[in-house]
Protein backbone atom coordinates (compact mmCIF):
# COMPACT_ATOMS: atom_id res chain seq x y z
CA UNK A 1 0.00 0.00 0.00
CA UNK A 2 1.68 3.44 -0.93
CA UNK A 3 0.46 6.47 1.09
CA UNK A 4 0.84 10.42 0.32
CA UNK A 5 3.25 12.72 2.18
CA UNK A 6 1.92 15.79 2.03
CA UNK A 7 3.04 19.54 2.54
CA UNK A 8 1.99 20.21 6.49
CA UNK A 9 0.38 23.05 7.42
CA UNK A 10 2.77 24.27 9.62
CA UNK A 11 0.99 27.45 11.67
CA UNK A 12 -2.33 28.61 11.94
CA UNK A 13 -1.98 30.98 8.85
CA UNK A 14 0.25 28.85 6.24
CA UNK A 15 -1.58 27.90 3.18
CA UNK A 16 1.32 27.12 1.66
CA UNK A 17 5.00 26.11 1.75
CA UNK A 18 8.21 26.42 -0.90
CA UNK A 19 10.31 23.29 -1.13
CA UNK A 20 13.72 24.20 -0.29
CA UNK A 21 15.31 20.59 -0.55
CA UNK A 22 15.04 17.19 -0.60
CA UNK A 23 16.88 14.64 2.04
CA UNK A 24 16.73 11.77 -0.22
CA UNK A 25 17.00 10.62 -3.73
CA UNK A 26 14.10 10.02 -5.88
CA UNK A 27 13.16 5.96 -5.36
CA UNK A 28 15.37 5.25 -2.06
CA UNK A 29 14.25 3.41 1.27
CA UNK A 30 13.10 5.32 3.81
CA UNK A 31 11.89 5.20 7.19
CA UNK A 32 8.97 6.68 8.92
CA UNK A 33 10.17 9.81 10.84
CA UNK A 34 13.16 10.25 8.35
CA UNK A 35 13.58 13.82 7.45
CA UNK A 36 12.94 13.75 4.22
CA UNK A 37 12.80 17.29 3.30
CA UNK A 38 12.86 21.10 4.28
CA UNK A 39 10.23 23.43 3.20
CA UNK A 40 9.83 27.09 3.85
CA UNK A 41 6.67 28.63 4.89
CA UNK A 42 6.44 32.40 5.76
CA UNK A 43 8.28 32.60 8.68
CA UNK A 44 10.70 30.05 8.97
CA UNK A 45 12.40 26.55 7.66
CA UNK A 46 11.29 23.41 8.90
CA UNK A 47 11.66 19.78 8.35
CA UNK A 48 9.20 17.30 7.20
CA UNK A 49 8.93 13.42 8.25
CA UNK A 50 8.13 10.61 6.48
CA UNK A 51 4.34 9.10 7.68
CA UNK A 52 5.39 5.60 6.88
CA UNK A 53 8.10 2.93 5.94
CA UNK A 54 8.76 2.22 1.77
CA UNK A 55 10.27 3.68 -1.10
CA UNK A 56 9.46 7.46 -2.26
CA UNK A 57 8.60 8.84 -5.28
CA UNK A 58 8.96 12.24 -5.55
CA UNK A 59 6.38 14.52 -7.29
CA UNK A 60 7.12 18.14 -6.46
CA UNK A 61 10.54 19.25 -6.98
CA UNK A 62 13.19 22.22 -4.93
CA UNK A 63 11.44 25.37 -5.59
CA UNK A 64 7.89 24.25 -6.05
CA UNK A 65 5.28 26.13 -4.57
CA UNK A 66 2.87 23.83 -2.46
CA UNK A 67 -0.09 24.17 -0.98
CA UNK A 68 -0.99 22.59 2.46
CA UNK A 69 -2.49 19.45 2.55
CA UNK A 70 -1.79 18.66 -1.34
CA UNK A 71 1.17 15.82 -2.13
CA UNK A 72 4.55 16.09 -2.53
CA UNK A 73 5.87 12.38 -2.48
CA UNK A 74 4.18 8.97 -2.63
CA UNK A 75 5.87 6.54 -0.17
CA UNK A 76 4.89 2.97 -1.34
CA UNK A 77 5.99 -0.32 -0.31
CA UNK A 78 7.92 -1.78 -3.10
CA UNK A 79 9.66 -0.70 -6.32
CA UNK A 80 7.10 -1.68 -8.70
CA UNK A 81 4.66 0.95 -6.95
CA UNK A 82 7.26 3.72 -7.76
CA UNK A 83 7.09 2.86 -10.98
CA UNK A 84 4.09 2.94 -11.18
CA UNK A 85 3.73 6.19 -9.87
CA UNK A 86 6.13 7.29 -12.13
CA UNK A 87 4.01 6.03 -15.11
CA UNK A 88 0.87 7.36 -14.14
CA UNK A 89 2.03 10.89 -12.14
CA UNK A 90 1.53 12.79 -15.93
CA UNK A 91 -2.17 11.32 -16.33
CA UNK A 92 -3.21 12.75 -13.16
CA UNK A 93 -1.16 16.71 -14.39
CA UNK A 94 -3.59 15.77 -17.44
CA UNK A 95 -6.63 14.77 -16.22
CA UNK A 96 -6.72 17.60 -13.12
CA UNK A 97 -9.83 19.15 -13.62
CA UNK A 98 -11.66 15.37 -13.16
CA UNK A 99 -14.19 15.77 -11.00
CA UNK A 100 -13.17 14.49 -7.32
CA UNK A 101 -16.16 12.20 -5.59
CA UNK A 102 -14.74 12.03 -2.13
CA UNK A 103 -11.68 14.09 -0.47
CA UNK A 104 -10.11 12.74 2.68
CA UNK A 105 -9.85 15.68 5.54
CA UNK A 106 -7.08 13.91 7.77
CA UNK A 107 -5.12 15.07 10.86
CA UNK A 108 -2.15 17.39 10.04
CA UNK A 109 1.59 17.80 11.08
CA UNK A 110 1.59 21.17 13.15
CA UNK A 111 5.06 20.85 14.54
CA UNK A 112 8.03 18.57 13.47
CA UNK A 113 7.10 16.63 17.17
CA UNK A 114 3.55 15.84 16.48
CA UNK A 115 2.48 12.14 16.25
CA UNK A 116 -1.19 12.89 17.18
CA UNK A 117 -3.91 15.28 17.48
CA UNK A 118 -6.94 15.36 19.56
CA UNK A 119 -9.96 16.70 17.87
CA UNK A 120 -11.38 19.28 19.82
CA UNK A 121 -14.74 21.11 18.73
CA UNK A 122 -16.51 20.93 14.87
CA UNK A 123 -17.04 24.06 13.36
CA UNK A 124 -19.68 22.73 10.79
CA UNK A 125 -22.45 19.12 11.73
CA UNK A 126 -22.75 15.91 10.15
CA UNK A 127 -24.13 16.76 6.58
CA UNK A 128 -22.91 19.92 6.84
CA UNK A 129 -22.27 21.78 3.40
CA UNK A 130 -18.47 23.18 3.80
CA UNK A 131 -16.74 25.34 1.19
CA UNK A 132 -12.23 24.62 0.56
CA UNK A 133 -10.75 26.53 2.74
CA UNK A 134 -13.03 27.01 5.80
CA UNK A 135 -12.21 25.86 8.94
CA UNK A 136 -14.17 22.97 9.82
CA UNK A 137 -12.74 21.49 13.38
CA UNK A 138 -10.14 22.13 15.65
CA UNK A 139 -7.54 20.05 17.32
CA UNK A 140 -5.17 19.65 19.85
CA UNK A 141 -1.46 18.83 19.98
CA UNK A 142 0.74 18.78 22.40
CA UNK A 143 1.77 22.54 22.79
CA UNK A 144 -1.70 24.23 21.50
CA UNK A 145 -5.36 24.55 19.49
CA UNK A 146 -5.23 25.00 15.85
CA UNK A 147 -7.99 24.58 13.10
CA UNK A 148 -8.29 22.40 10.26
CA UNK A 149 -9.89 23.64 6.96
CA UNK A 150 -11.25 22.00 4.23
CA UNK A 151 -9.67 20.97 1.26
CA UNK A 152 -12.63 20.91 -1.09
CA UNK A 153 -15.85 22.08 -1.39
CA UNK A 154 -19.07 19.36 -0.53
CA UNK A 155 -21.00 17.99 2.25
CA UNK A 156 -18.94 17.27 5.70
CA UNK A 157 -18.85 13.32 6.73
CA UNK A 158 -17.16 12.89 10.37
CA UNK A 159 -15.15 10.20 11.23
CA UNK A 160 -13.41 11.13 14.22
CA UNK A 161 -15.46 12.65 17.30
CA UNK A 162 -14.99 15.21 19.39
CA UNK A 163 -12.37 14.01 22.38
CA UNK A 164 -10.76 11.54 20.00
CA UNK A 165 -6.87 11.27 19.27
CA UNK A 166 -6.19 10.75 15.70
CA UNK A 167 -2.79 10.15 14.69
CA UNK A 168 -0.91 12.50 11.97
CA UNK A 169 -2.44 11.29 8.51
CA UNK A 170 -4.98 9.25 9.46
CA UNK A 171 -8.51 9.91 8.96
CA UNK A 172 -10.67 12.47 10.82
CA UNK A 173 -13.27 13.27 7.97
CA UNK A 174 -14.42 13.02 4.51
CA UNK A 175 -15.50 15.93 2.21
CA UNK A 176 -18.17 14.35 -0.41
CA UNK A 177 -18.63 16.33 -3.66
CA UNK A 178 -21.99 15.41 -4.21
CA UNK A 179 -24.85 13.67 -2.34
CA UNK A 180 -24.62 10.43 -4.04
CA UNK A 181 -21.54 10.07 -2.69
CA UNK A 182 -22.29 11.36 0.93
CA UNK A 183 -24.96 8.89 0.65
CA UNK A 184 -22.55 6.57 -0.08
CA UNK A 185 -19.89 6.95 2.14
CA UNK A 186 -22.76 6.99 4.89
CA UNK A 187 -23.76 3.70 3.88
CA UNK A 188 -20.28 2.08 4.23
CA UNK A 189 -19.10 2.86 1.13
CA UNK A 190 -15.23 3.82 1.30
CA UNK A 191 -13.05 6.25 -1.03
CA UNK A 192 -10.64 4.83 -3.28
CA UNK A 193 -13.02 2.10 -4.07
CA UNK A 194 -14.50 2.01 -7.79
CA UNK A 195 -18.15 2.85 -6.21
CA UNK A 196 -16.76 5.78 -4.62
CA UNK A 197 -14.41 7.35 -6.83
CA UNK A 198 -13.72 6.78 -10.35
CA UNK A 199 -11.02 9.20 -10.44
CA UNK A 200 -7.43 9.10 -9.71
CA UNK A 201 -5.90 12.84 -8.23
CA UNK A 202 -3.77 13.77 -5.76
CA UNK A 203 -6.69 14.73 -3.56
CA UNK A 204 -7.73 10.99 -2.89
CA UNK A 205 -5.96 9.24 0.27
CA UNK A 206 -5.35 6.34 -2.51
CA UNK A 207 -5.83 6.19 -5.82
CA UNK A 208 -7.86 3.20 -7.98
CA UNK A 209 -4.88 1.63 -9.60
CA UNK A 210 -2.61 1.98 -6.86
CA UNK A 211 -5.34 -0.47 -4.59
CA UNK A 212 -6.34 -3.01 -7.61
CA UNK A 213 -2.26 -2.95 -7.80
CA UNK A 214 -2.30 -4.06 -4.19
CA UNK A 215 -4.52 -6.89 -4.64
CA UNK A 216 -6.72 -6.12 -1.06
CA UNK A 217 -8.33 -8.24 0.78
CA UNK A 218 -11.95 -7.70 0.51
CA UNK A 219 -12.35 -8.27 3.71
CA UNK A 220 -10.41 -9.63 6.78
CA UNK A 221 -9.15 -7.88 10.26
CA UNK A 222 -9.61 -4.10 10.48
CA UNK A 223 -6.91 -3.51 13.14
CA UNK A 224 -3.87 -2.27 11.03
CA UNK A 225 0.03 -2.93 11.48
CA UNK A 226 0.02 0.47 13.42
CA UNK A 227 -3.07 -0.25 15.69
CA UNK A 228 -5.59 1.75 13.88
CA UNK A 229 -8.91 0.40 13.14
CA UNK A 230 -10.14 1.00 9.55
CA UNK A 231 -14.47 1.62 9.77
CA UNK A 232 -16.78 4.47 8.69
CA UNK A 233 -17.77 6.97 10.96
CA UNK A 234 -21.58 5.36 10.58
CA UNK A 235 -19.69 2.26 12.30
CA UNK A 236 -18.03 4.13 14.74
CA UNK A 237 -21.18 5.66 16.12
CA UNK A 238 -23.31 2.64 16.55
CA UNK A 239 -20.42 0.62 18.11
CA UNK A 240 -19.92 3.87 20.67
CA UNK A 241 -23.70 3.69 21.03
CA UNK A 242 -23.33 0.21 21.86
CA UNK A 243 -20.77 0.54 24.17
CA UNK A 244 -18.67 -1.77 22.31
CA UNK A 245 -14.90 -2.42 20.90
CA UNK A 246 -14.35 -1.96 17.21
CA UNK A 247 -11.38 -4.49 17.63
CA UNK A 248 -14.15 -7.36 18.45
CA UNK A 249 -15.95 -6.79 15.15
CA UNK A 250 -14.59 -8.36 11.14
CA UNK A 251 -14.60 -6.62 8.62
CA UNK A 252 -16.32 -6.74 5.03
CA UNK A 253 -16.09 -3.44 3.44
CA UNK A 254 -13.26 -2.80 0.96
CA UNK A 255 -9.67 -3.09 2.31
CA UNK A 256 -10.86 -5.07 5.59
CA UNK A 257 -13.06 -1.88 6.74
CA UNK A 258 -15.58 -2.12 9.37
CA UNK A 259 -18.95 -0.92 7.87
CA UNK A 260 -22.00 -0.42 9.59
CA UNK A 261 -23.80 -3.68 8.78
CA UNK A 262 -20.41 -5.59 10.51
CA UNK A 263 -21.47 -3.86 13.80
CA UNK A 264 -24.88 -5.10 13.40
CA UNK A 265 -24.01 -8.43 12.64
CA UNK A 266 -21.32 -8.61 15.71
CA UNK A 267 -24.83 -6.92 17.74
CA UNK A 268 -27.24 -9.67 16.79
CA UNK A 269 -24.46 -12.85 17.34
CA UNK A 270 -24.77 -15.02 20.08
CA UNK A 271 -22.40 -13.68 22.61
CA UNK A 272 -20.78 -16.37 25.11
CA UNK A 273 -22.17 -16.05 29.08
CA UNK A 274 -19.15 -13.56 30.62
CA UNK A 275 -17.18 -15.07 32.91
CA UNK A 276 -18.38 -13.54 36.83
CA UNK A 277 -16.00 -10.77 38.53
CA UNK A 278 -14.64 -11.64 41.20
CA UNK A 279 -16.21 -10.46 44.47
CA UNK A 280 -14.71 -6.81 45.27
CA UNK A 281 -14.34 -6.56 49.00
CA UNK A 282 -12.60 -3.88 51.69
CA UNK A 283 -14.07 -1.15 49.17
CA UNK A 284 -12.62 2.06 50.58
CA UNK A 285 -15.32 4.46 52.12
CA UNK A 286 -14.62 7.44 49.71
CA UNK A 287 -16.11 5.92 46.85
CA UNK A 288 -14.44 4.24 43.50
CA UNK A 289 -11.10 5.06 41.90
CA UNK A 290 -10.90 7.91 39.75
CA UNK A 291 -9.39 7.14 36.40
CA UNK A 292 -8.03 10.40 34.22
CA UNK A 293 -7.32 9.92 30.65
CA UNK A 294 -4.03 12.14 29.72
CA UNK A 295 -5.19 14.83 27.64
CA UNK A 296 -3.07 15.56 24.49
CA UNK A 297 -0.89 18.13 25.33
CA UNK A 298 -0.10 15.89 28.57
CA UNK A 299 0.25 12.88 26.62
CA UNK A 300 2.46 14.72 24.57
CA UNK A 301 4.51 15.99 27.16
CA UNK A 302 5.02 12.19 28.76
CA UNK A 303 5.77 10.81 25.96
CA UNK A 304 8.78 13.90 24.85
CA UNK A 305 10.02 12.86 28.76
CA UNK A 306 10.25 9.12 27.64
CA UNK A 307 12.22 10.20 24.55
CA UNK A 308 14.94 11.90 26.43
CA UNK A 309 15.58 9.03 28.55
CA UNK A 310 15.43 6.65 25.70
CA UNK A 311 17.60 8.71 23.05
CA UNK A 312 20.24 10.07 24.53
CA UNK A 313 22.64 10.11 28.20
CA UNK A 314 21.12 12.62 29.97
CA UNK A 315 23.50 14.29 33.37
CA UNK A 316 22.80 16.50 35.06
CA UNK A 317 25.50 18.96 37.08
CA UNK A 318 25.22 21.91 39.34
CA UNK A 319 27.02 25.12 41.18
CA UNK A 320 25.23 27.73 43.55
CA UNK A 321 26.18 31.26 42.74
CA UNK A 322 26.02 34.28 44.68
CA UNK A 323 22.50 36.81 43.10
CA UNK A 324 23.15 39.49 45.23
CA UNK A 325 25.07 42.12 43.17
CA UNK A 326 22.49 41.22 40.18
CA UNK A 327 19.58 41.08 42.24
CA UNK A 328 20.65 45.17 43.26
CA UNK A 329 20.80 45.56 39.35
CA UNK A 330 17.41 44.77 38.66
CA UNK A 331 16.34 47.00 41.78
CA UNK A 332 18.22 49.50 40.24
CA UNK A 333 15.93 49.02 37.04
CA UNK A 334 12.65 48.25 38.79
CA UNK A 335 12.95 51.74 40.36
CA UNK A 336 13.16 53.51 36.69
CA UNK A 337 10.40 51.00 35.59
CA UNK A 338 8.16 53.87 34.21
CA UNK A 339 11.35 55.43 32.33
CA UNK A 340 12.27 52.32 30.93
CA UNK A 341 8.26 51.89 30.04
CA UNK A 342 8.35 47.82 31.62
CA UNK A 343 9.19 46.17 34.68
CA UNK A 344 12.57 43.96 34.50
CA UNK A 345 12.22 41.05 35.71
CA UNK A 346 15.04 38.49 37.50
CA UNK A 347 14.29 35.80 34.65
CA UNK A 348 14.74 38.26 32.14
CA UNK A 349 18.69 38.96 32.97
CA UNK A 350 19.03 35.39 33.57
CA UNK A 351 17.63 34.67 29.92
CA UNK A 352 19.72 37.42 28.33
CA UNK A 353 23.08 36.00 30.82
CA UNK A 354 22.27 32.81 29.02
CA UNK A 355 22.41 33.66 25.47
CA UNK A 356 25.68 35.29 26.11
CA UNK A 357 27.18 32.38 27.50
CA UNK A 358 25.60 30.35 24.35
CA UNK A 359 27.64 32.39 22.08
CA UNK A 360 30.76 31.57 23.73
CA UNK A 361 29.61 27.31 24.46
CA UNK A 362 28.19 26.90 20.87
CA UNK A 363 28.17 23.08 20.82
CA UNK A 364 25.53 23.40 24.07
CA UNK A 365 23.69 25.52 21.29
CA UNK A 366 23.04 22.63 18.97
CA UNK A 367 20.96 19.66 18.30
CA UNK A 368 21.97 16.04 17.61
CA UNK A 369 19.58 13.45 15.76
CA UNK A 370 22.39 10.60 16.27
CA UNK A 371 24.49 11.07 13.84
CA UNK A 372 25.26 14.63 13.56
CA UNK A 373 25.72 17.08 15.60
CA UNK A 374 23.97 20.77 14.01
CA UNK A 375 25.60 23.89 15.72
CA UNK A 376 23.80 27.14 15.18
CA UNK A 377 25.06 30.69 14.58
CA UNK A 378 21.49 32.21 16.08
CA UNK A 379 20.24 31.19 19.02
CA UNK A 380 16.45 30.20 19.67
CA UNK A 381 15.72 30.37 23.30
CA UNK A 382 12.92 28.38 24.65
CA UNK A 383 11.43 29.70 28.06
CA UNK A 384 9.40 26.89 29.98
CA UNK A 385 6.40 28.29 30.82
CA UNK A 386 4.51 25.71 33.12
CA UNK A 387 0.54 25.86 33.52
CA UNK A 388 -2.38 23.90 35.19
CA UNK A 389 -2.85 21.60 32.30
CA UNK A 390 0.56 20.96 31.45
CA UNK A 391 4.18 22.66 30.28
CA UNK A 392 4.58 25.06 27.16
CA UNK A 393 7.58 26.10 25.86
CA UNK A 394 7.74 29.58 23.81
CA UNK A 395 10.31 30.24 21.35
CA UNK A 396 12.36 33.72 21.45
CA UNK A 397 13.50 33.52 17.81
CA UNK A 398 17.26 35.34 17.48
CA UNK A 399 17.31 36.03 20.72
CA UNK A 400 21.02 36.99 20.56
CA UNK A 401 19.77 39.89 18.43
CA UNK A 402 17.59 41.47 21.32
CA UNK A 403 18.77 43.87 24.10
CA UNK A 404 17.55 43.28 27.81
CA UNK A 405 14.40 46.04 27.16
CA UNK A 406 13.35 44.17 24.23
CA UNK A 407 13.91 40.90 25.72
CA UNK A 408 11.59 41.85 28.82
CA UNK A 409 9.14 42.95 26.29
CA UNK A 410 9.34 40.15 24.42
CA UNK A 411 9.35 37.51 26.93
CA UNK A 412 6.25 38.93 28.78
CA UNK A 413 3.88 38.86 25.48
CA UNK A 414 4.86 35.01 24.68
CA UNK A 415 4.47 34.06 28.46
CA UNK A 416 0.90 35.68 28.32
CA UNK A 417 -0.40 34.37 25.26
CA UNK A 418 1.57 30.94 26.41
CA UNK A 419 -1.13 30.97 29.38
CA UNK A 420 -4.00 32.91 27.03
CA UNK A 421 -3.14 29.28 24.44
CA UNK A 422 -3.03 31.98 21.87
CA UNK A 423 0.19 31.05 20.74
CA UNK A 424 0.34 31.04 16.90
CA UNK A 425 2.04 28.60 14.82
CA UNK A 426 5.85 28.29 14.56
CA UNK A 427 6.14 30.02 18.49
CA UNK A 428 6.71 26.88 19.85
CA UNK A 429 9.44 25.40 17.77
CA UNK A 430 12.38 25.34 16.34
CA UNK A 431 14.33 26.04 19.84
CA UNK A 432 17.97 25.30 19.83
CA UNK A 433 18.55 25.68 23.55
CA UNK A 434 15.82 25.62 26.63
CA UNK A 435 15.88 27.63 29.99
CA UNK A 436 13.69 26.84 32.93
CA UNK A 437 13.12 29.03 35.88
CA UNK A 438 11.10 27.50 38.91
CA UNK A 439 12.42 29.60 41.40
CA UNK A 440 9.25 30.90 42.27
CA UNK A 441 7.75 27.39 42.85
CA UNK A 442 10.23 27.51 45.82
CA UNK A 443 12.35 24.50 44.33
CA UNK A 444 15.88 24.92 45.30
CA UNK A 445 17.19 22.83 42.39
CA UNK A 446 16.31 19.79 40.49
CA UNK A 447 17.12 17.85 37.25
CA UNK A 448 15.67 19.86 34.14
CA UNK A 449 15.05 17.42 31.05
CA UNK A 450 16.28 18.30 27.59
CA UNK A 451 14.29 18.51 24.81
CA UNK A 452 15.11 16.24 22.26
CA UNK A 453 16.87 17.09 19.90
CA UNK A 454 18.40 19.73 22.04
CA UNK A 455 21.45 18.99 23.81
CA UNK A 456 20.94 20.77 26.45
CA UNK A 457 18.59 22.43 29.16
CA UNK A 458 19.51 24.96 31.87
CA UNK A 459 17.61 25.42 34.78
CA UNK A 460 17.49 28.02 38.19
CA UNK A 461 16.47 27.82 41.10
CA UNK A 462 15.19 29.74 44.47
CA UNK A 463 17.27 32.43 45.37
CA UNK A 464 17.97 32.40 49.24
CA UNK A 465 19.75 34.67 51.43
CA UNK A 466 22.40 32.59 53.26
CA UNK A 467 25.66 32.84 55.56
CA UNK A 468 28.35 32.83 53.48
CA UNK A 469 32.28 33.70 53.22
CA UNK A 470 32.54 36.51 50.88
CA UNK A 471 35.96 38.75 50.38
CA UNK A 472 37.32 36.72 53.57
CA UNK A 473 34.44 36.79 56.09
CA UNK A 474 31.17 35.38 56.72
CA UNK A 475 27.89 37.50 55.69
CA UNK A 476 24.67 37.20 54.57
CA UNK A 477 24.67 36.82 50.80
CA UNK A 478 21.46 35.89 48.42
CA UNK A 479 22.76 32.82 46.64
CA UNK A 480 20.93 30.04 43.87
CA UNK A 481 21.09 27.00 42.60
CA UNK A 482 21.88 26.73 38.70
CA UNK A 483 21.25 23.29 36.95
CA UNK A 484 22.78 22.37 33.65
CA UNK A 485 21.44 19.33 31.92
CA UNK A 486 23.61 17.87 29.19
CA UNK A 487 23.58 14.97 26.70
CA UNK A 488 26.69 13.17 27.60
CA UNK A 489 27.16 11.34 24.50
CA UNK A 490 27.47 15.40 22.71
CA UNK A 491 30.10 16.49 25.29
CA UNK A 492 31.49 15.64 29.02
CA UNK A 493 31.87 17.13 32.17
CA UNK A 494 34.45 19.25 31.71
CA UNK A 495 33.17 21.82 29.20
CA UNK A 496 29.60 21.27 31.53
CA UNK A 497 31.70 22.54 34.54
CA UNK A 498 33.19 25.45 32.27
CA UNK A 499 29.59 26.74 31.11
CA UNK A 500 28.34 26.79 34.71
CA UNK A 501 31.79 28.83 35.35
CA UNK A 502 31.14 31.26 32.84
CA UNK A 503 27.15 31.31 33.92
CA UNK A 504 28.58 32.10 37.56
CA UNK A 505 30.96 34.80 36.24
CA UNK A 506 28.41 36.38 34.26
CA UNK A 507 25.79 36.16 37.19
CA UNK A 508 28.34 37.24 39.93
CA UNK A 509 29.38 40.41 38.10
CA UNK A 510 25.97 41.28 35.98
CA UNK A 511 27.98 44.60 34.69
CA UNK A 512 29.86 41.52 32.13
CA UNK A 513 26.50 40.94 30.75
CA UNK A 514 25.87 44.07 29.23
CA UNK A 515 30.07 44.06 27.58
Amino acid sequence: MSVELVMPKAGLTMIEGTISTWKVEDGVAVKKGDVVMEFENEKTTMECEANADGFIKILAQVGDVVKVGEAVAIIAESKDETNAAKVEAPQETQDASATVDVCEVVMPKAGLTMIEGVVGEWKLAEGETVKKGQAIFEFENEKTTMECEATADGILHQVAKTGETVKVGHTVAYVAATKEAYDALIKGATPGSQAMCANECEVCHKSVALAMAEGAPQGGNAVARDGHVRATGLARNIAKSAGISLTLVGGTGPNGRIVAKDVYAYLEAPKVAPIAAPEVKNVHPSGEVVKISLSGRRKSIAKNMRKCFETMAPLTVFAEVDVTNLMSMRQKYVDKAEVLGCKISMNDMLMLATVKMLKKHPMLNSTFDGETISSYPYVNLGMAVGLAEGLVVPVLKNADQYSLLEMSKALRDLALRAKDDTLVGGEQSGATFTVTNVGMYHIDFGTPVISPPQVGILGFGTAKKKFVEYKGEFCPRTMMHMMLTFDHRVFDGREAGEVLGDMKQLLENPELIFV
